[in-house]
């Protein structure tokens, strides 16, 4: 009995495995806020985090860029570039998604909450 439980946690195991770098994950659904470009997704996770909703952040995005390079994408998608950007003293979590329909790159960023240093006591 137990070897068997020991088979079925090692099975679960391996298959949480992530991919191995250099192959192409399978896609999976995707529900995601998407922009052209990097830049672009930053600023969308900006206006995010100054407190604008979802609506408005994308309308000022499309806005600046002078055309619809940011929106909502509900689909199938490979992450193939995740890496982090430090804009202007902002932390942001980028992902570059491929979609599976087309073969397009969309990005999307999430703004880190900074170290907040006033609230640490040094030298007690």
């Amino acid at each position: 009995m137990q070897a068997k439980t020991l088979l079925v946690a090692l099975a679960g195991i391996f298959a949480a495995v992530p991919v191995v770098a250099g192959e192409a994950g399978s896609p999976s659904k995707v529900n995601a806020m998407l922009c052209e470009t990097e830049a672009q997704a930053i600023s969308l996770a900006s206006e995010l985090s100054a407190g604008k909703t979802e609506p408005i952040a994308v309308n000022e995005v499309n806005k600046a860029a002078g055309s619809e390079v940011c929106g909502r994408f509900i689909g199938y998608a490979v992450v193939e570039v995740e890496k982090t950007k430090n804009q202007s003293g902002a932390l942001f979590m980028l992902a570059g998604l491929r979609f599976a329909e087309d073969g397009r790159l969309g990005w999307t960023a999430s703004w880190i909450t900074p170290f907040d240093g006033l609230s640490v006591a040094r030298g007690i």
